[in-house]
Order: structure tokens, then C-alpha cells, then sequence
């Protein structure tokens, strides 16, 4: 047997190309595009073949061989190119059994052209399957990170309602109306930044008690630092550190940030960043080059055996950062946490993210994060949300970042810092 390949501008045309060169009989084993042609591949039978062309030649014919005897009923062709390129058997393999000494030597008779078509096609057949996992993986992801969004509007929008409840029992939409009229522009300034209803309610209070405004924004400042804690991570950071957060938090890069600093301490040697489960396109490009441009080496790992097996290798290592997936956060961190009970989790939090997303992370029932990491701390960014979550909790800060980029380093950042931060450049307008 061979297969030969026909090429038309259709389906139509091909077969009467088929027809016409082998007969009405010849066996079509596919049928598909092909650079803007339809291709159709026949199975020719060669003893027809030859003996056709003898036909022509009026050469004399030789004696046909005696057909092969086989024990049992002998399976069609039809089965056996099905179950060789397609996989299939073509119906249950109890009514047709495929000896193995009949589908050896039909191979063996095959061309090196039908072996590598044979092996084109198998390829692509696998190539398929798994193209079909991955869409799947895909697609699983996916569901989960558009339930995550439905979920965080839904909060968003709780608070959103908890704030207006509370604004019409404080009857305080502006605040204006409860303080002096040279401190009004502060309290404006505190409605135009995106102040909460109840951190504006307890600056209220503080700025009616103070004679002006710099006594009050002092006074503001030291009531929001001391309620905030915080701990020195930078200096004496080794062991283990599990760093999460939601997709677009920076926490990839605040990893790579610790890792470079760390590696200026005890050597790019004692320092490494492993990537855990994180199934994102390109999630893996992007962890190699934060681990290149930080100078330290970076693994991959995509179960907690794999990752417990690498821990293993790397007991040397004076500090080791798990960068975590964006998606289901809590589950992947709370499975980590079960495996390294000794590990530290810190959270990545956007310095301008909203109070919905920083409380889903951060309440009483869930996670005792070591500290929190803040990143895209810029100028005219106003932490209120991330502020009035932490107003109160055991829950620290420890670094923050303003640029995303590696190159700018975590600095140590407290309570106090913080709150200056958001009221050093308010927007006080004396108009």
C-alpha cells in the first residue's frame, strides 16, 4: 500500500482528480485545507497499480502471488488505518481482532513517505490533546479569576452602601459643616482623597481640638501611626517568606526587590526566588527575568511535592522567597503554609486599592499574615483604604515601593510613615 496526496482548489475537484488518476475505488484517508487548497489523501494499492501500467506497456504480467492464509477473520484496511493514525479500532476490537504479525508486516510494506505521514499525523494528534488540556487548564483558571472579580464588586459595592448608611448617620457627606471655616480646606481635601466616612469622623474630632491646621495634621497623623503596626523585615530577613497577593499587585516584582537586596547581603548564592504553581501565560517568563535582573537563581515548581523536594536541595540557602499564583490566594497560601508551618506570608497590597479588596484579604477569619507589603506607594497616592483596614489590627506593615521596576528598592516603612505619607500632599486648596 501507499498514500498518495491530491491537491485541488476544492472538495469537488479533488475527488474527480482522485477518481481520475486511481479509479472510483480508491480509498480517501483524509481530508483537509492546505494552504488555501483542499488536500486528500488516497491509499493506492501498488499490485493494482503495477499491474495497470503493464497493462499499458502490453508487457506480460506476472503471476499473482497466492493470497496469505491468516487464522481468524482478517480486519479490514479501514480498521487498520483507523487504529494506526486515528487511534480508533472502528467498533469493538472483540468482533474485529487485528493480529499482531498482520499489522507488523502492513507497516513494514508501508514507504518511508507513509511512515512520515503516519508520524505527521500522530503528531498532530497529540499536539491536539494536549493543546485541548492546556485550553482546559485555561479556561478552569480563567472561571476562577472572573468569580474573583464578580465577588470583589459585590464587596465593593457592600461598602459602598456601608459608607452612604454611614454618612447619613453622621450627616457628614462634606464635614464642613462641623468645623471652623479656616479648617474647612483640609476637610475638602480629605472628601476629594477618598478619606472613609469613619477616618473622617475621628479627624473631625481631632481638627476641632486643634487651633490650626498644622497642629491638627500633626496631631491626625499621630493618631493614624501609633494605631498602625509595623516591623523591620529588611534587616535580618532569612528562612523562608511565602509572598501573595491578587494578579497586578506587584508581588512578583517585590519579590525580585527582596531577593536583590538579600542578595547584596549574603551573596547571590545564598538567595533564591521559586515560582509555585502559577499556570499564567507567560507567569514563568516574566519570574525569570525578575530572578535575572535581581542576580539570583530562580526554579519553578507546580505541586507542593515538587516544591517540598526543592526546599530540600536548597537547605543551604539562607533565604528563600515563594512568589505564589494571583488567583485564589488564600487557598494556595493557606496549602503552603500547611506544608512550611515555619514559613513567613507576607501580603502585596497596591497602595490605591480600595478598603473592599484590602478586607477580603485582611479580616479576623482569615490568614495571620506575618506583614503587609505595599507597592505603587507614589506620590498623590492616598492609602486611606489600606489605612483604615489596619487601624487597630495586629496585622503590620513592613516594606513599601513606589516605581515598578526592580531597580527601585523596598524600603522600611511604619505606621507613622505611612499616615504622613497620605497627608503630606492633600490637595488644601485656601480659595
Amino acid at each position: 500500500m501507499e498514500l498518495q496526496r491530491v491537491l485541488a482548489a476544492d472538495s469537488r475537484s479533488a475527488m474527480e482528480k482522485v477518481v481520475e488518476l486511481y479509479g472510483a475505488d480508491a480509498l480517501v484517508v483524509s481530508n483537509k485545507k492546505a494552504s488555501n487548497q483542499t488536500e486528500i489523501i488516497v491509499a493506492i494499492d501498488l499490485a493494482y497499480q503495477a499491474s495497470a501500467a503493464l497493462d499499458e506497456l502490453q508487457a506480460p504480467r506476472l503471476e499473482e502471488p497466492q493470497p496469505r492464509l491468516a487464522l481468524g477473520n482478517m480486519p479490514s484496511f479501514d480498521d487498520v488505518m483507523e487504529s494506526q493514525i486515528f487511534k480508533s479500532t472502528g467498533g469493538d476490537p472483540a468482533d474485529s481482532p487485528m493480529p499482531t504479525d498482520f499489522a507488523s508486516d502492513l507497516i513494514d510494506s508501508f514507504t518511508d513517505d507513509t511512515n512520515l505521514l503516519f508520524k505527521e499525523e500522530l503528531d498532530r494528534q497529540a499536539l491536539l490533546e494536549q493543546n485541548t488540556e492546556n485550553n482546559r487548564i485555561a479556561e478552569d483558571r480563567d472561571n476562577l479569576k472572573a468569580r474573583e472579580i464578580v465577588d470583589l464588586v459585590k464587596q465593593e459595592l457592600a461598602a459602598m452602601r456601608n459608607e452612604f448608611k454611614l454618612a447619613q448617620q453622621l450627616d457628614a457627606w462634606s464635614g464642613t459643616h462641623s468645623v471652623a471655616d479656616e479648617m474647612r480646606p483640609l476637610v475638602e481635601a480629605f472628601n476629594e482623597t477618598g478619606m472613609p466616612i469613619g477616618l473622617r469622623a475621628l479627624a473631625t474630632d481631632i481638627i476641632n481640638q486643634s487651633v490650626d491646621m498644622t497642629e491638627a495634621l500633626t496631631a491626625i497623623a499621630e493618631a493614624l501611626g501609633s494605631s498602625v503596626n509595623s516591623i523591620d523585615l529588611l534587616d535580618n530577613m532569612q528562612g523562608i517568606h511565602v509572598i501573595a497577593g491578587s494578579s497586578g499587585s506587584g508581588k512578583t516584582l517585590m519579590a525580585g526587590r527582596l531577593a536583590k537586596q538579600a542578595a547584596l547581603n549574603y551573596g547571590e548564592h545564598q538567595v533564591a526566588i521559586i515560582s509555585f504553581n502559577d499556570g499564567r501565560f507567560g507567569a514563568w517568563n516574566q519570574s525569570q527575568l525578575v530572578g535575572s535582573q535581581a542576580g539570583v537563581e530562580t526554579f519553578r515548581t507546580n505541586s507542593p511535592e515538587m516544591l517540598e523536594q526543592l526546599l530540600q536541595e536548597l537547605d543551604s540557602r539562607k533565604l528563600i522567597i515563594i512568589d505564589t499564583p494571583g488567583e485564589d490566594v488564600e487557598a494556595h497560601s493557606s496549602s503552603l503554609l500547611k506544608l512550611l508551618p515555619d514559613a513567613q506570608p507576607h501580603l502585596v497590597v497596591a497602595a490605591d486599592a480600595s478598603e473592599a479588596s484590602v478586607k477580603r484579604y485582611i479580616r479576623p477569619e482569615g490568614i495571620e499574615w506575618s506583614s503587609v507589603m505595599l507597592s505603587r506607594l507614589e506620590t498623590g497616592v492616598y492609602p486611606w483604604a489600606l489605612i483604615n483596614t489596619l487601624l487597630n489590627r495586629d496585622t503590620p506593615v513592613s516594606v513599601a515601593a513606589a516605581e515598578p521596576s526592580i531597580i527601585d528598592p523596598a524600603t522600611t516603612i511604619t505606621g507613622h510613615a505611612l499616615a504622613q505619607h497620605a497627608l503630606a500632599h492633600l490637595p488644601i486648596s485656601f480659595v
